[in-house]
């Protein structure tokens, strides 16, 4: 088995995107075969027994994961020329680079803007506060409104791999994990010091952009402790440098400039024999410039972001090989947000505040065989605490405190997972090589707010050696964040016979905003899987994963346009209230940031208002999520220090919205600022000796615009990428020694397909699928001393 393990395991190394859903594999794909026992050396807890590893997925040591699984290695994204897991994660098929990331331009939506060009993962394009991102395993602070997290803020030489499930994963994780999950898995025991720096810039002008790192560790008999430091600094990318941005005023910033310091420290040591000790610590700062400009006025935003977590945890063993552990979590996140008006005429106006987010949790587990069965030990996760989300905001204009709430929202919760080896080799039978079964459940309490419990089952089956089939149920849920609660709602009264509600003193009751009332929303997800890895070509892996999503009670304003439209089209007819309750209404405008704002022509009266439409934030929106994940790879050991490897990886994906039942569905996937139905990536990598060489294709497929009266299809789009490296030092196991690189992305200058505009400073092509940076060439160099 364990030859069997290490042949896959040589078999995925050197790929950009080393997938990993077989039952044979509970760990990501390593290094060349030639430096697998040095990997092994420096992760002596990936073995089976005490110090047996918990991976992504699961909660139960030396578990087999039964799900799809992905794993992006630092060495693989090193060599792909990007310097922070942002970059990495928006070259994942199963990723939306929508959301909170750095490019996102003017007019791609509410869901698509940026407060502070931060990286927010984002699978399947469900949003970043539906996917949970973790660092090693625990929570980290949320980043501004959206409950994302910025995953660019952790630097990249502390990081060993990052781990991507992308599977509703409620029952392990909690609120988020509906997309899915990404753990960002720190190095452990490294030793010694690596330095690096990268200078690149864009060929078409801008983004000129300098980065260093250094990573410092050491080890001993019962421990290890390392530091990184991170600096990045980019120039902006304006408009005026871009022809397919000359509708723009040249000043408009298309990518924004950037400067980050960013330190992660990890340490562990074993207090006495069985109990261990171990933190985990990260800051970074952030800072950076966006302008917009028009013939009308000029903006300039210069928003600051400083973060910090800390995660102290203790391991310890009980009776019976059952090992429990205690962690918490302390986290801050401010985003101090700073923007200048100025217009035309002369006058001028700043808006700042603040979203300050702050994260505590604590949580105790246990985990331990159960009893035997003949494919092995019975195991069981248990386990529960508390958690507390925190958002302190703040806006003020011209010095003026316009909004301001401080609100913490608590959560309680407990779970529970069982692992059941049914059947494996040293069992098999005919027609059963391999049958495992899993089952987890968690609760959560949120007091004053809503109860959720979510659970998930796995089956892993497979018939022959080299095949695996395995499929899975789930249900998963997101707490409403408390920007969507707790952000103040207007409240307007308007004439209503402009919308043909009524006559003379007659008026229409409106309400926009937040809604401290909206619960949680819930979702169901399927999978299943196939995986084929032949025995007779130990070289080459296969695999596809179908999946099912049926994500309701998404929080929206269901109106998104005139209200003119509620009174259109008969399938808003349930957001509208014709015998309003006079009660309600004054509570309303009690409750409102301006009181009411009457637009009607006449006095307020209760008894006029002949409709009311309650446009705050609602849980009426579903959505529907299909699609097929799949990848071919293939490693080939030439002898003589030479390797060959492909890797192709690619994601189909339809997803439709539906805002009431009464309202058609509205096609998401293929559209322009959503993700598109067809994305890959395939990457052939060459290596002899310190030389290696790999090339990447990235493929998006085509995309359509209906915001116009006449549709429009944008054609698909594919870049190359191009890395070339040598090591003129040979180091030991996966250390650089000493090395030089060149990488190119975008080879052949590939440039985004312009759309028409809504409004004078919308970016004009889809920024949410493609990037300004053109053609970006960048030289590096690493040394491990």
């Amino acid at each position: 088995m364990q030859s069997t393990i290490r042949t896959i395991t040589a078999l995925l190394a050197g790929t950009a995107l080393a997938g990993f859903s077989s039952p044979l594999l509970a760990q990501s794909a390593g290094p060349p075969q030639s430096e697998v026992d040095e990997v092994q050396d420096d992760h002596s807890d990936v073995a089976s027994g005490d110090n047996a590893i918990v991976v992504t997925g699961t909660r139960i040591r030396g578990a087999r994961i039964i799900g799809d699984t992905i794993s992006l290695d630092r060495e693989a994204i090193v060599e792909a020329g990007q310097i922070d897991l942002g970059e990495a994660i928006r070259t994942l098929p199963q990723n939306f680079s929508g959301g909170q990331n750095p490019g996102i331009g003017s007019g791609a939506g509410f869901a698509n803007s940026n407060v502070n060009s931060a990286s927010s993962a984002n699978l399947r394009g469900l949003g970043p506060d539906a996917t949970l991102t973790l660092l090693n395993g625990h929570r980290l602070p949320y980043d501004s409104a959206f409950a994302g997290v910025d995953i660019s803020s952790i630097p990249l030489a502390a990081v060993d791999r990052i781990e991507i499930v992308p599977d509703g994963a409620s029952a392990l994780y909690g609120s988020d994990a509906v997309a899915g999950v990404v753990n960002v898995i720190l190095r452990r025991d490294f030793e010694g010091i690596t330095t690096s720096a990268q200078i690149g810039a864009s060929t078409d002008g801008g983004n000129f952009r300098q980065q260093a790192d250094i990573v410092a560790g050491t080890r001993w008999s019962g421990g290890g402790f390392f530091v990184a430091y991170d600096f990045a600094n980019n120039s902006a990318i304006e408009a005026g440098q871009r022809s397919y941005a000359s509708s723009l005023d040249p000043e408009t910033t298309l990518f924004p400039s950037q400067q980050r310091h960013a330190v992660t420290l990890s340490a562990h040591h074993e207090l006495a024999p069985g109990l261990e000790a171990s933190i985990d610590a990260l800051y970074s700062s952030r800072s950076s410039t966006l302008v917009a400009a028009s013939s009308a006025f000029r903006s300039e935003a210069d928003p600051e972001v400083e973060s910090y977590t800390l995660a102290p945890s203790l391991k310890f063993d009980v009776a019976g090989d059952w090992q429990a552990t205690v962690l918490g979590v302390f986290g801050r996140d401010r985003t101090h947000y700073r923007t200048a008006f100025a217009l035309q005429d002369g006058s001028s106006s700043v808006t700042e505040g603040c979203f300050c987010n702050e994260v505590f949790s604590l949580e105790a587990g246990l985990e331990g065989p159960l009893f035997t069965l003949p494919g092995g030990e019975a195991r069981l996760a248990v386990g529960a605490g508390l958690r507390n989300n925190t958002l302190d905001f703040s806006r003020s204009e011209a010095g003026n405190l316009l909004i301001a709430f401080d609100k913490t929202q608590r959560a309680r919760f407990a779970y529970g997972e069982l692992f059941l080896p049914v059947v494996s080799p040293r069992n098999a039978i005919d027609g059963v090589a391999e049958l495992t079964l899993s089952a987890a459940a968690r609760h959560e309490d949120y007091p004053g707010l809503d109860q959720q419990t979510t659970p998930r089952f796995g089956l892993s089956y497979a018939p022959v050696e080299g095949l695996a089939l395995r499929g899975s149920w789930a249900r998963s849920f997101k707490a409403p964040t408390l920007f969507q609660r707790f952000i103040p709602y207007q409240t307007i009264l308007l004439p209503a016979a402009v919308f043909g509600a009524g006559a003379g003193s007659d008026t229409v009751f409106f309400t926009s905003g937040g809604n401290p009332d909206v619960t949680s929303e819930r979702a169901r997800s399927w999978t299943a899987g196939v995986e084929l890895q032949p025995v007779a070509i130990p070289e080459l892996t296969i695999s596809a994963t179908w999946y099912d999503i049926r994500y309701q009670d998404r929080v929206v304003r269901p109106i998104a346009g005139s209200i003119a439209a509620a009174f259109r089209d008969p399938g808003f007819a349930n957001l509208i209230d014709f015998s309003p309750d006079p009660t309600t209404l004054s509570e309303l405008i009690a409750g409102s940031l301006f009181g009411l704002e009457n637009f009607s022509g006449s006095p307020y009266d209760p008894a006029n208002v002949a409709a009311f439409v309650d446009n705050r934030n609602r849980n009426v929106a579903v959505w529907a999520i299909e699609g097929v994940d799949a990848r071919i790879a293939w490693n080939q050991n030439l002898g003589d220090e030479q390797s060959l490897s492909f890797d192709l990886s690619g994601s189909f994906l339809d997803s439709q919205q539906q805002v009431t039942p009464d309202l058609p569905e509205v096609q998401l996937a293929g559209m322009v600022f959503n993700p598109p139905r067809y994305r890959a990536r395939g990457t052939a990598r060459y290596q002899s000796g310190g030389f290696a060489a790999n090339i990447a294709a990235n493929y998006i497929g085509a995309l359509r615009d209906r915001r116009f009266e006449e549709e429009r299809r944008l054609s698909p789009s594919a870049t190359v990428d191009l890395g070339l490296s040598y090591k003129i030092v040979r180091g030991e196991g996966r250390e650089p020694g000493l090395e030089i690189s060149l990488t190119i992305q975008n080879l052949f200058d590939d440039e985004p397909e312009t759309l028409g505009q809504t409004g004078p400073t919308d970016t004009p092509y889809d920024s949410t699928n493609y990037s300004p940076s053109g053609r970006f060439v960048t030289f590096g160099i690493r040394r491990h001393w």
